[in-house]
């Protein structure tokens, strides 16, 4: 009778832990996906200045400034043509791809119009 008691609670306590982990699983799923919908924004403005050494941009957007840091992958363009953050120039209009990172913008993709 003791061995069956002890058996009933074992595997009541087991699967009481199987549920727990799998809540814990399905609330992080939950999480990833909306993390991956918030991901990627677009932006589109003027360019104010540009810091290659910091890896910075400023761009105007409307009548508000946004500064935002450049990825070190980032793909650059002008047009068709593959550039570097120090080919942008003041005034450039430039369409921005980017992900918010612990409250920061952080672009990933940077295309500038080609003149």
């Amino acid at each position: 009778m003791k061995l069956a008691r002890l058996m009933v609670i074992a595997l009541a306590a087991t699967s009481f832990l199987f549920a727990q982990e799998a809540v814990t699983t399905t609330t992080t799923t939950k999480t990833e996906k909306t993390a991956k919908k918030e991901a990627v924004k677009t932006i589109a403005g003027k360019v104010v200045s540009v810091d290659a050494v910091a890896n910075t941009i400023i761009v105007k957007v409307k009548k508000a400034e946004d500064t935002l840091s450049v990825e070190a992958g980032a793909k650059i363009v002008s047009g068709k043509k593959e550039i570097t953050l120090g080919d942008i120039t003041a005034d450039a209009s430039v369409t921005i791809t980017f992900k918010v990172v612990d409250g920061k913008k952080v672009a990933t993709k940077i295309s500038e119009k080609a003149a």
